[in-house]
């Protein structure tokens, strides 16, 4: 986990929806990315979510909470090999409103059956495709630093669930690549202004202006090296025409065919050879009386059409 990615996940984990229908939107994403429904001969049922950090955790204690007023349980786990890296489960034990809780989260149907994806009755209106999003992100996202190559990702081990989040971004008009990645389907985001119109949906305002901010940095930056490059090439084109007409004009003096050029084409000559680094432009104004660079690179074209 980088830095940029820790940052939007705290910042998302202290989010709070104002309203009811998007903090269950929110909740049930959180839950079909980070949590299980398992059941066990002694213990009963059970759901339990599993997050990598402690914030994410206490966001889903929270939601519960507030939203059930159900017990459950709040913990850290060490794991073993290969990654050793703690992990913050919260469970939720079978009680009084634990079916209801699960139904109304879109975990189970009416029927008890566990569901593959959330149900549309949470997502209808764009404030809860917003929540859910960013329910998502905290359950199963990644962000890249700001300066580097953009990328934002979201992580489903259920195809269904990553077909459904890929329709709600585009829902919000983004549209999202999806591939499989290690028995995993993953939703991407490569394009900056996709990344930061998804961050500032998902209430990740702060992250949003650091990466709004080095998008305006990187276009300076590419302006700038335009132009640069832009200048570099007229400059070389300009030192390569100086060089081929100073020693156009040289020759022509060895064979005295400048002392018979008309007036205005041999004041010409004397300027080009004196200010080898001038365009057509700076010569015109040096010569008298000045003319224009037009005027210039036509009397140009007559001495050089007198190189035999």
């Amino acid at each position: 986990m980088n830095n940029a990615d820790e940052r939007v996940r705290n910042e998302l984990a202290h989010y709070q929806a104002s309203k009811q229908c998007c903090r269950i939107a929110e909740l049930s994403a959180l839950m079909h990315l980070d949590g299980v429904y398992k059941i066990s001969g002694t213990s009963g049922h059970s759901f339990i979510t599993e997050s990598p950090g402690a914030n994410t955790a206490k966001k889903v204690y929270t939601l519960v909470r507030t939203l059930f007023d159900l017990d459950m349980d709040l913990c850290r786990v060490e794991r073993s090999s290969p990654r050793r890296e703690s992990v913050y489960t919260v469970e939720i034990r079978d009680q009084n409103g634990f079916y209801q809780m699960l139904n109304e989260a879109g975990i189970l149907d009416s029927n008890l059956n566990p569901m593959k994806a959330i149900p549309s009755r949470l997502v209808k209106s764009g404030c809860c495709v917003s929540a859910a999003l960013r329910g998502a992100f905290l359950g199963g996202g990644y962000l890249s630093e700001p300066y580097g190559q953009s990328n934002l990702e979201i992580t489903f081990t259920s195809g269904e669930l990553a077909v459904q989040f890929r329709e709600l971004l585009l829902r919000k008009g983004l549209k999202a690549g999806l591939r499989s990645r290690r028995g995993a389907w993953v939703l991407y985001l490569k394009k900056r202004q996709d990344i930061t119109e998804t961050l500032a949906l998902i209430g990740a305002h702060g992250i949003c202006l650091q990466w709004e901010s080095q998008s305006v940095i990187n276009s300076t930056k590419n302006r700038v090296n335009r132009v640069v490059n832009c200048d570099s090439a007229n400059a070389g084109r300009l030192a390569k025409a100086s060089l081929r007409q100073r020693e156009l004009i040289n020759r022509l003096k060895s064979k005295g065919v400048l002392s018979i050029l008309e007036p205005e084409l041999a004041e010409l000559a004397e300027v080009r050879l004196r200010n080898p680094q001038a365009s057509y432009g700076e010569i015109g104004k040096l010569l008298s009386p000045p003319v224009g660079k037009s005027v210039v690179q036509g009397r140009m074209k007559k001495i050089e059409s007198m190189d035999c």
